[in-house]
């Protein structure tokens, strides 16, 4: 658990007891409270999500359905000193079940350049793991790092580890860093939105 600074809290407290328009967060009333759609600060984030957010020390969670969504927080200072909550991509997780990374299942045009320079499709993706279609039995061999291509253009560096491999498909855990978690989890949280806008729906 983080502590914050006196001013720290204070600025949480103006960020959420004072309403905001435009669809933005607002406070928390009873109503809310008893709403499907609920929204919490917590400066604790889950250990199985703590490599994907990487440094991030402040989340903010927002509960939509069956879906949490995780922001990491950085509050910066203005020029006249005052703190500014800026909210990072957030990483989407599945809590039916257990509590994992959301995963898509309806790829299109989403590629691992394997060892041989080869594109491998993918089938399935999350921040944390993918399954891969296999080529070959030898293709087994999977490397420990390589490019996974995104159909929005971009191409996120990634290290593999095996996790299983059975009827011509192979699952592996992936990590990236830096820039390119970043990249990895807003196509992911696009994808989310895209594919179920009526939860984003003010």
């Amino acid at each position: 658990m983080n502590s914050l600074t006196e001013e720290e809290l204070a600025c949480f407290s103006d960020l959420f007891t004072s309403s905001k328009t435009g669809g933005m967060l607002h406070a928390k009333t009873d109503a809310d409270v008893m709403a499907d759609n609920a929204l919490s600060v917590s400066t604790e984030i889950p250990q199985v999500l703590a490599n994907i957010l990487g440094e991030a020390k402040l989340t903010l969670l927002a509960e939509i359905s069956h879906y949490r969504l995780w922001f990491p927080l950085v509050l910066k200072r203005d020029e006249l000193g005052q703190f500014i909550p800026v909210l990072g991509v957030p990483e989407v997780v599945d809590i039916l079940g257990g509590e994992r990374s959301w995963r898509v299942t309806d790829l299109k045009d989403v590629t691992v350049i394997d060892d041989a320079d080869q594109p491998v499709e993918v089938l399935s993706l999350s921040s944390s793991g993918l399954t891969i279609k296999m080529r070959n039995e030898a293709h087994a061999d999977m490397p420990k790092s390589g490019k996974l291509m995104l159909s929005n253009g971009l191409e996120v560096d990634v290290d593999f580890e095996p996790v299983r491999a059975e009827n011509g498909i192979m699952a592996a855990k992936i990590n990236a860093h830096g820039e390119a978690r970043e990249a990895l989890r807003q196509f992911l949280f696009s994808a989310h939105k895209a594919k179920y806008s009526h939860l984003y729906k003010i």
